[in-house]
């Protein structure tokens, strides 16, 4: 049986709808205002289980009211296990502030609570308790030194590793002999690599930095618009945007990477994976809310034969 592990954040997405994204200093007047689950590890986790895997959620919550709200989707998802999600004492669980415009862009802000306190020793109890699983998918919501010595674990175990490097920041060099697959945006692309990426031959100088550093298997770039680009050390392969009504971006991001992550543990190639991944995160932004927004398999598998 197929499983993932999913080690990062874990929040409430505190979420206004605007006219416009407001510029420095001005104040915007919201249309309606929600409040939903949400962070990247948790989105990620929520995505797997969705598309018919089992998922491992390794993070944390504070002791508020809002830890019940943040575990309230993953709860009910019977496909996700929820024994390495800890409670840290006085501390508030994560939480992120968004604003969606009218055409479904975004703007988010982040207090990580506890987040911050998801450690090296978390990763050690999960996998010394639970060591057959196929996949690990980690973000950079939580401290860089769980996340590498996640990918280190995980990766001394035979587990393939999947980097989602968001939000944007410089990893240590020494990471990347331990990731098969980094999935940065063209903005965590130029912070990875320190290099300007406007065009698509761009992208593609910048990912084959990030091979020679050590990623094994594929640098898959996100593009928004313009779709994917898959660049291995023998091949660059595009896939372009699927033709969708966008109503809300936020998430998309989590809904490719619980997708790619799904079809990798499933035996797809990279190229492959990443156009099912790509479907996946189509489906996402056809609907409100990083997680309530997440697809399911059956929506996926209907919508693949129109790609």
């Amino acid at each position: 049986m197929k499983s993932i592990a999913v080690v990062g954040s874990i929040h409430v997405d505190f979420v206004i709808r605007v006219p416009r994204l407001p510029l420095k200093g001005e104040t915007i007047i919201g249309e309606d205002f929600n409040i939903y689950p949400g962070g990247k590890g948790a989105n990620q986790c929520l995505g797997v289980a969705r598309l018919g895997v089992k998922a491992y959620m390794i993070g944390r919550v504070g002791d508020d009211f809002l830890a019940d709200i943040a575990l309230r989707n993953l709860r009910a998802e019977e496909n996700i296990v929820l024994d390495y999600v800890k409670t840290t004492k006085n501390v508030h669980t994560g939480i992120a502030f968004i604003l969606v415009d009218s055409q479904g862009e975004n703007i988010i802000a982040v207090a990580p609570g506890a987040d911050k306190h998801l450690s090296p020793r978390d990763v050690d109890e999960f996998i010394e308790s639970v060591n057959n699983f196929n996949v690990l998918l980690t973000q950079l919501e939580i401290p860089l030194s769980t996340v590498l010595h996640a990918l280190i674990r995980a990766s001394r175990i035979g587990a393939l590793t999947i980097l989602n490097p968001a939000p944007a920041k410089k990893i240590p060099e020494e990471a990347y002999k331990y990731i098969d697959v980094l999935t940065p945006n063209k903005v965590e692309l130029e912070t990875l690599t320190g290099m300007r990426v406007k065009s698509i031959n761009d992208v593609v100088k910048a990912s084959k930095l990030l091979l020679e550093k050590g990623v094994k298997i594929a640098v898959v770039t996100t593009l928004g618009a313009q779709g994917v680009l898959v660049t291995t050390k023998d091949s660059v392969t595009h896939i372009p945007a699927l033709k969708v009504k966008v109503v809300d971006t936020t998430g998309a991001g989590d809904a490719f990477n619980a997708g790619l992550t799904v079809a990798l543990a499933e035996g797809k190639d990279i190229v492959s994976a990443s156009k099912w991944a790509n479907t996946v995160a189509a489906l996402k932004v056809t609907k409100m809310g990083a997680q309530e927004g997440l697809p399911r398999r059956n929506e996926v598998e209907n919508l693949l034969p129109k790609s």
